[in-house]
């Protein structure tokens, strides 16, 4: 992985009118938190904070923050403030990590394969789009893959039975759906007459019944 390195410069000064000064200079506001440590004020050039932000595209990527004066740090993103009508970022904020140290964040669910009920004409819907983890920061997974091939129509897919990552563990108290199949059930008989017509060569006919013989 790329190690993405974000130069930032401590400001001696808080306060709004300081942080608008900042921003007509082309600067970013922001504080960079330490656990157990005391939080310190910066800036960042807004070109640079735009294309960390453009190459990761994800809040939980270990960025390496380093503060004039100071070596570089690992760091996650811990708030982004926006303006609500350009979405332009008004303010940031990081908080130090090391890379074994153990975080509790959000991590989004992607589905893997076709869920066999909508072979049936089902529907599947994905109830929930992501899920609290707990893992070392370093080990953070961009993604969390679930098969929802075997799920057939009225049934689901539960917290419970996602695959966790190697280091990863799923955060949750009670068990819940989610991904939903919904449609039509078939019988077998169905299904199987389904897929012999799916099969079926192009153009190829059913065989015509038998006439009854005339008397």
């Amino acid at each position: 992985m790329e190690n993405l390195i974000l130069n930032a410069t401590p400001r001696g000064e808080t306060g709004k009118g300081v942080a608008r000064k900042a921003r007509s200079a082309g600067r970013t506001p922001g504080v960079v938190y330490r656990a157990g440590g005391s939080a310190t004020p910066v800036s960042f050039d807004v070109a640079a904070l735009a294309t960390i932000f453009r190459k990761t595209a994800d809040p939980n990527t270990l960025i390496s923050v380093q503060v004039e004066g100071t070596d570089a740090r690992p760091c996650l993103v811990r708030e982004v403030q926006r303006d609500p009508v350009s979405r332009k970022v008004l303010h940031v904020d990081f908080y130090e990590v090391d890379a074994d140290y153990v975080v509790t964040v959000e991590v989004t669910l992607t589905s893997v394969g076709r869920a066999a009920g909508t072979r049936a004409g089902g529907t599947m819907r994905q109830l929930i789009r992501s899920v609290t983890v707990q893992c070392a920061a370093g080990s953070i997974p961009k993604t969390i893959e679930m098969d929802v091939s075997p799920l057939e129509n009225g049934t689901f897919l539960k917290v419970s039975e996602i695959l966790q990552p190697p280091g990863v563990k799923i955060m949750y108290t009670r068990d819940f759906n989610v991904v939903a199949v919904e449609g039509k059930r078939v019988s077998k008989e169905e299904a199987a007459a389904a897929a012999a017509a799916a099969s079926a060569p192009a153009g190829k006919k059913a065989p015509a019944k038998a006439q009854a013989k005339k008397a």
